[in-house]
């Protein structure tokens, strides 16, 4: 019964992760795919990764738009790709204050006006504009436009309406399926049939040809990535160039290469920068002879210096113990009185016996210089 009590923990702990494993993934709040269904990232049937990596290898600049329009900054000729948006549409606004307003932002819309194209692929109600499926219906092209593009096999063959006004490219029970809408120097197409630029149905068809003259030739094409739930922000040299700060920005680059040029071109003569880093010895005895000053007394300082020349002794002449006393006490005689303790040695007294035991270095350093002549070699006596 022990062995299970202690086995319990362990039992309890995979079965909350047993639990935890099974409630995620049925939980429908919860997303169980890395990229969404039309986004470029997405590379199964439902994504747009081949229609991204198609316009790429035609030589066309292609990015993602990770931002809304009024923040990207988008080029006046673009083409903007906003194929099946999720969350909530735009709201209708009320026929009290607004008769119509397009499915999109007034940024948006001045961008349009501007030279852009917004492609808007939707397969439901999207701001004013409602979608209406037509499987029994037969879809075909109503105007001559777009060379190549005669035949589109959506899965679903769905229809628009309340849709700005424009022209009907192709239309299935006489109810537009695509409309191009012109506003400004630019234009809106919508469409009722986003799946046909999957990668599973874009093969299919004219569904590429279609893909082709949407990005037209010559312009950026930005898919809208917002619209899937990216998120991005316009970087600061990008925000100061829209600004206005373009020219201030390469005047003071300019500005900084000359200033740097002028700094490496040296004003007359050299000057030498070398500071002298050598230090004297005689510095540090100096500074060590005022510590031992401050910090000793007298006394102290005299013995701590006759224990320096013991020492002395016993390296110049190899003796030890009783030897080494005795050699010691020739040359620097004992003390003739010392001091009580607990007083300090006048200065008068000091000085003596300081010089008593410089004497005594002198006297050994005497007898190393004698004890190193050599005796002259002896010549022929004279007869």
């Amino acid at each position: 019964m022990s062995r299970w009590i202690a086995r319990l923990p362990w039992v309890a702990g995979a079965i909350f992760v047993a639990a935890s494993v099974l409630w995620i993934s049925r939980d429908s709040r919860i997303r169980h795919e890395a990229f969404r269904d039309y986004s470029i990232y997405n590379a199964s049937a439902k994504g747009l990764s081949l229609a991204y990596r198609y316009l790429e290898s035609t030589g066309r600049t292609v990015e993602p738009l990770a931002k809304p329009v009024e923040r990207a900054f988008l080029p006046a000729n673009g083409v903007l790709l906003r194929i099946r948006p999720e969350g909530p549409s735009p709201e209708a606004p009320s026929p009290a204050t607004e008769t119509f307003r397009y499915p999109f932002t007034p940024e948006e819309e001045e961008w349009v006006r501007g030279g852009g194209r917004l492609v808007i692929a939707v397969d439901r109600g999207y701001g004013t504009i409602d979608v209406q499926s037509a499987s029994m219906a037969i879809l075909r092209k109503v105007f001559p436009v777009w060379p190549g593009v005669e035949r589109l096999d959506p899965p679903t063959a769905r229809t628009l309406r309340n849709v700005p006004d424009g022209v009907s490219l192709f239309a299935a029970a006489s109810e537009p399926a695509i409309v191009r809408s012109r506003r400004g120097a630019g234009e809106i197409v919508l469409c009722a049939m986003p799946e046909i630029f999957q990668n599973g149905a874009l093969p299919k068809a004219d569904h590429l040809a279609l893909l082709d003259r949407l990005a037209s030739t010559g312009r950026p094409v930005f898919f809208d990535e917002h619209a899937h739930g990216a998120e991005g922000r316009a970087g600061t040299v990008e925000i100061l160039r829209q600004w206005g700060f373009g020219p201030f920005l390469v005047l003071a680059g300019l500005c900084a290469l000359v200033s740097f040029w002028r700094r490496r071109v040296r004003i007359g003569p050299e000057e030498d920068d070398a500071r002298e880093t050598r230090i004297e010895a005689v510095d540090f005895v100096d500074s060590l002879s005022l510590l031992y000053r401050r910090m000793l007394p007298r006394r102290h300082a005299l013995t701590l210096y006759a224990r320096e020349f013991e020492r002395a002794v016993g390296a110049q002449t190899g003796l030890r113990d009783a030897a080494l006393k005795a050699r010691v006490a020739e040359l620097l005689p004992p003390r003739p009185a010392r001091p009580v303790k607990g007083k300090d040695l006048p200065v008068p007294e000091f000085e003596v016996e300081l010089e008593r035991i410089n004497s005594a270095f002198r006297r050994l350093n005497d007898a190393k210089r004698s004890g190193n002549r050599r005796p002259a070699a002896a010549g022929p006596r004279p007869a």
